[in-house]
């Protein structure tokens, strides 16, 4: 029988497959290059959209924040031309009728049916409410005070629409501290106590009693009579550079009328010789922006009745504000004056 063929012998290991090739750092260089090349266009292209989208909308925002501005402030100069408009019309029907005599005719409407001192006071309470900023209506508010024929309930509304402005002129200065806790050292508040005992139009003089050194600071006590008699009220600006000694005399309370009379101190505690004595008499129509006093140092100085107590037969109390104005308000009436007050450079020495 024939043999069957055997297969050849296996000759060795199998061949090794071919290496794979590797550029090396230079390849992957290259490459580097070829993708930077290749997004480069697209990238820039990117970035100046995003650059002039952005820039688009900041001027479009300047634009309408700019818009809105111009907006804002021509309406609100539309709002004070009309409340000046509205205003010169109301002070002209205000102050018309408060000129008229009584042989220029009687005024229609409701008021026609008051008379004239009843009125005037009702005409001069409006005027007070709406335009105590602009003028100076102490005078005119007396006057009508005074009126004949003037009832004490038109008298009295008078005078508590005085105290509300008085409160609310106020407001801005006191508010005006530093804000800290404790008394506000540029408020001071004054109790007159009158002697029970003597009639209301008997005119008095008040002082602290059963005090041997004048205070320096409040709230002060002082009691009234015609015979009083203690030690003098002192009181010091906040910033230490100016020293009054205050004297309250001729205290009516059937009028609430007080004088003041200030002298100004020096460090010594003695009246300083260049300055004369500050004097000036006190109503309920003594308003903080036209009733005041600056001094040679720049600080402003003012005296307000704010309140009164009065209980027959057994109390009167006239509640006082002494006011030492902020250094830097200056009140709507005034202007501030473009005048450097520093002192002089000292001259040099004669030779």
């Amino acid at each position: 029988m024939t043999d069957a063929p055997t297969p050849p012998a296996a000759t060795g290991s199998a061949s090794p497959s071919p290496p794979h090739t590797h550029g090396g750092w230079r390849g992957n260089i290259r490459l580097a290059a070829d993708v930077v090349n290749t997004l480069a266009i697209p990238l820039a292209t990117l970035g100046a959209t995003i650059v002039g989208v952005h820039l688009t909308n900041s001027l479009k925002e300047r634009e309408i924040a700019i818009a809105t501005q111009n907006n804002v402030q021509a309406l609100r100069n539309q709002r004070e031309q009309s409340e000046t408009a509205l205003r010169s019309a109301m002070f002209k029907e205000l102050v018309g009728p408060l000129l008229q005599n009584e042989t220029d005719g009687r005024s229609s409407g409701a008021q026609a049916d008051l008379p004239r001192a009843q009125r005037l006071a009702l005409l001069a309470e409006l005027l007070t409410l709406n335009f105590h900023e602009h003028f100076e209506l102490g005078p005119l508010l007396r006057y009508v005070d005074t009126l004949p024929g003037q009832t004490e309930d038109a008298r009295s509304r008078l005078r508590g629409t005085a105290r509300r402005v008085i409160s609310r002129q106020l407001a801005p200065m006191l508010a005006a501290g530093d804000g800290a806790s404790g008394p506000h050292p540029g408020f001071l508040e004054i109790s007159l106590n009158s002697a029970i005992g003597e009639p209301p139009t008997t005119l008095q003089s008040c002082a602290l009693s059963g005090t041997a050194a004048a205070p320096t600071s409040g709230p002060f006590t002082l009691d009234c009579s015609s015979t009083a008699v203690g030690a003098p009220l002192q009181v010091t600006s906040p910033d230490g550079r100016d020293r009054l000694q205050v004297a309250f005399r001729a205290v009516s309370w059937a009028d609430q009328t007080v004088g003041v009379y200030a002298l100004v101190l020096d460090r010594n505690g003695a009246r300083e010789p260049n300055t004369p004595p500050i004097e000036f008499t006190l109503s309920p129509y003594s308003f903080p922006f036209s009733d005041n006093t600056l001094l040679s140092s720049g600080n402003r100085f003012g005296v307000y009745l704010t309140r009164l107590d009065a209980i027959p037969d057994v109390a009167r109390i006239m509640r006082l504000s002494f006011v030492w104005f902020p250094r830097d308000f200056v009140p709507p009436r005034e202007r501030p004056l473009d005048i450097d007050l520093s002192p002089a450079p000292p001259s040099p020495p004669r030779s």
